[in-house]
């Protein structure tokens, strides 16, 4: 976004077309990287012409602590961490140098297929149940959710709650995709950087596709949810507290 220029990887999901023939509303909802070098002036839009009603922010508390959410007038902040600290790894802004410069880490060791199957699974039921109750009381408010890249975390978020409102597979996966524009001159400078650290270049081979969102990694979620719940519907009902009643509030708050 243009008037956005400090948040990387920003897109509005309006406009999208569900099934069935309805649209997303413009300015209700909201996918992005982290906020935390954002101006007075961007902070004034969030709040103000974008209409954002609550954050939820998707990262770890150390990730929190690094680089905080800047406060919103008026707006509601809600830290929903959907990883272990654990799994923090390049892709998520931890960069891992000092760990590569000695040899004892390497991008081959992530394995970005499992992460995405994580977050969706039984485990992850409370985070789903905070995201969604924050969406079907959104009001005529938007609702804004990002990580530190808005890629991983914030691209599987945004894959459910668009499923959940009947936008078909193949937009999804269009949506998830489109980080790779979005993040293309960050990619550039992280692998530039390694390489000036004196990183290996078959190396930094390796490091570039962890900081691509690839279809392969979102199959992994959506193949999860339906090998362990049946169906989208099961996972809905089971993991996010969303039947048939609730999907009908979504609708109508989101759709048009």
């Amino acid at each position: 976004m243009r008037d956005l220029p400090h948040i990387m990887n920003f897109r509005d999901l309006g406009g999208m077309a569900t099934s069935d023939g309805y649209i997303i509303k413009p300015r209700k909802l909201y996918r992005c990287a982290a906020l935390g070098a954002t101006d007075a002036n961007e902070r004034a839009l969030l709040a103000g012409y974008y209409n954002v009603g609550t954050v939820i922010d998707l990262r770890t508390g150390l990730e929190r602590n690094s680089d905080p959410d800047p406060d919103l007038p008026g707006v509601t902040h809600l830290e929903v961490p959907l990883m272990p600290v654990s799994a923090l790894s390049i892709t998520l802004e931890d960069y891992n140098w000092q760990e590569l410069l000695r040899g004892t880490w390497s991008p081959d060791l992530y394995d970005a297929c499992a992460l995405y199957r994580k977050m969706v699974s039984p485990a992850m039921a409370p985070r789903w149940h905070q995201i969604f109750q924050v969406l079907l009381e959104a009001g005529d408010q938007a609702v804004l959710w990002h990580c530190t890249n808005g890629k991983d975390r914030t691209g599987v978020v945004a894959a459910v709650v668009l499923l959940a409102l009947g936008i078909p597979e193949e937009t999804v996966l269009a949506d998830y995709m489109d980080s790779n524009s979005g993040l293309a001159d960050y990619r550039a400078k992280i692998l530039q950087d390694a390489r000036d650290r004196g990183v290996e270049p078959s190396m930094t081979h390796r490091m570039g596709p962890l900081l691509e969102a690839r279809y392969e990694h979102i199959a992994a979620a959506i193949e999860a949810i339906d090998k362990n719940f049946g169906d989208f519907a099961g996972f809905l009902e089971d993991v996010c507290g969303v039947g048939l009643a609730e999907e009908d509030t979504l609708r109508s708050i989101f759709l048009q």
